[in-house]
């Protein structure tokens, strides 16, 4: 029992530490600029192109919770998304936070905002590996041989002929990957105050 109770303790710490962290990224925001006017070209290209990652963690988030909604504690989950990486949904994460990041009109401030929610995970994803390997301590052993940690290898993909699937735990994790859609007009809603209030960012990034 201390194990299940241990796993998803780290699920609320994920939350909490993801929280802080957003806070943190807002108040980083308010002091940052892009070097790139805001009617230029590529400035608006690295926006809209943002979005585009911000979609695309969403649905990944949302395919990666069929697969695990319900099934974390019962079962080692080593089919779709997860025989790629054994960390799908931190990936997925990490590839919407670019897109947040990128609402900057700065790539560099994109990346820094992927290299922060990674760091963060990667303190999460170890517990969660103590975890699962007392969990299922032979079938883990092998699972973490063959799929990476969190870069996906598509050589080992593999797929489940059927999965059950708990459709409130997928809306579940719909709804909260739509924090990233809904926090984009949020941030454009604090730039402008910013302007309003006529805060000179004290950093600019490419």
């Amino acid at each position: 029992m201390p194990i299940v109770f241990d796993l998803v303790g780290q699920q609320w710490q994920r939350k909490i530490i993801v929280l802080i962290v957003a806070l943190l990224g807002i108040c980083l925001l308010m002091a940052s600029g892009s070097v790139l006017p805001e009617n230029n070209l590529w400035h608006e290209a690295i926006e809209r192109g943002g979005v585009f990652f911000v979609l695309t963690g969403i649905v990944g988030r949302t395919w990666c919770s069929m697969y695990i909604g319900g099934h974390k504690l019962r079962r080692l989950v080593t089919e779709g998304p997860y025989s790629l990486t054994r960390n799908p949904l931190y990936l997925f994460s990490a590839i919407a936070s670019f897109g947040l990041g990128a609402q900057l009109g700065s790539i560099v401030f994109a990346l820094l905002c992927t290299a922060a929610t990674i760091a963060i995970f990667l303190i999460v994803i170890r517990h969660e590996e103590r975890a699962l390997a007392g969990l299922f301590p032979a079938e883990y052993a092998t699972y973490k041989a063959h799929v990476p940690r969190l870069m996906p290898s598509f050589r080992s993909w593999q797929d489940a002929e059927e999965i059950p699937v708990q459709p409130a735990l997928v809306y579940r994790t719909f709804w909260d990957a739509m924090f990233f859609l809904f926090a984009i007009p949020a941030l454009k809603g604090l730039e402008s105050l910013r302007d309003v209030w006529l805060i000179a960012p004290v950093f600019r990034f490419y």
